[in-house]
């Protein structure tokens, strides 16, 4: 017998006035990592909100580890972990201590938060900035902190939304490595997206939502051939872009690129696993400071996928 799922929904909706957020969603998610994707407002902020009991649905329900979620049930939440999409930071605080403050908040000592905090910050390498306020860092930064909050009790259950947003490519790679380590040891993450390469760096599970419906579940190989059919755009920024787009033409890792409006380097490719791994390596000089897939080509790849489903 296989054991029970540590995500169990049936029947889970929840609407905002007339406004779909998740319609009669059935879905069951065992230990592992689980790419969430979809495009932006698809309902993967929503799912995790009515997971972590934030928000109540309009009908059917969800259960963590066995149980039905609901505001009071804090046993549940404290084997959990959430990074949100939205900031969730005291500004003007220093990182170490927001974190220590949100562990003494779950019973810890004042040695035994500040110590906790020092762990999380170095497993997301902040250990350096740890003193730095938050409202003194770079959007990348914050990201982190958000991570590191999630892993303050290293919960059983790591719910991520979106957590790669602004990221260097550095940091982007250290925090998909955390997502496998953390999963190696057993426990489970669920990693919301928009962006397809981001989920399948770390996973071949996936669960697909359109516009709150839970669309299909573990096709990544067929979303992948669907998309590497068409050029994917990257876009970066940092210091000395020129010399970076020269060397990438000559590596011909890239078919086109633009300078935007910006300041910012657009790049179109249909090498985006190589190129990621060019912009990672040449990144470790510190003068790339940001890099964004666009993935405007996604929404289309649902659409056939619903076409296909109708």
């Amino acid at each position: 017998m296989s054991a029970p799922p540590v995500i169990h929904c049936r029947g889970l909706s929840r609407w905002y006035g007339e406004v779909q957020g998740i319609s009669g969603l059935d879905l069951d998610i065992h230990p592992g990592i689980v790419g969430l994707l979809g495009p932006n407002g698809s309902g993967k902020t929503t799912l995790m909100r009515l997971l972590t009991g934030l928000i109540k649905p309009s009908r059917g329900y969800a259960e963590v580890f066995g149980q039905r979620v609901r505001p009071d049930q804090h046993s549940i939440f404290a084997r959990m972990g959430y990074s949100p999409g939205d900031d969730i930071h005291f500004e003007t605080e220093r990182a170490v201590d927001f974190l220590a403050l949100l562990a003494s908040l779950g019973g810890d000592s004042a040695d035994e938060a500040v110590r906790r905090a020092d762990q999380v910050l170095d497993q997301v390498g902040l250990l350096d900035r740890r003193t730095t306020k938050i409202n003194a860092m770079s959007k990348g930064m914050r990201q982190r902190v958000k991570v590191a909050q999630a892993l303050l009790f290293d919960p059983e259950l790591l719910l991520l939304d979106e957590p790669l947003n602004g990221m260097d490519p550095i940091s982007r790679r250290s925090t998909l490595d955390l997502v496998r380590d953390y999963s190696a040891r057993g426990r489970t993450v669920v990693l919301a997206s928009h962006v397809l390469h981001e989920v399948e760096a770390v996973t071949s599970q996936v669960v697909m939502l359109h516009h709150g419906r839970l669309l299909a579940e573990g096709r990544l190989d067929e979303i992948r051939e669907l998309v590497d059919r068409k050029p994917r755009r990257v876009v970066i920024s940092g210091d000395d872009l020129r010399s970076f787009a020269a060397k990438l033409l000559a590596e011909d890792l890239v078919t086109g690129l633009t300078f935007t409006e910006e300041g910012r380097l657009a790049l179109d490719t249909r090498s985006l696993p190589p190129l990621l791994d060019r912009l990672a390596a040449l990144g470790e000089s510190g003068q790339l400071h940001g890099l964004d897939i666009e993935d405007e080509k996604l929404e289309a790849v649902f659409d056939l996928l619903v076409g296909e489903t109708a």
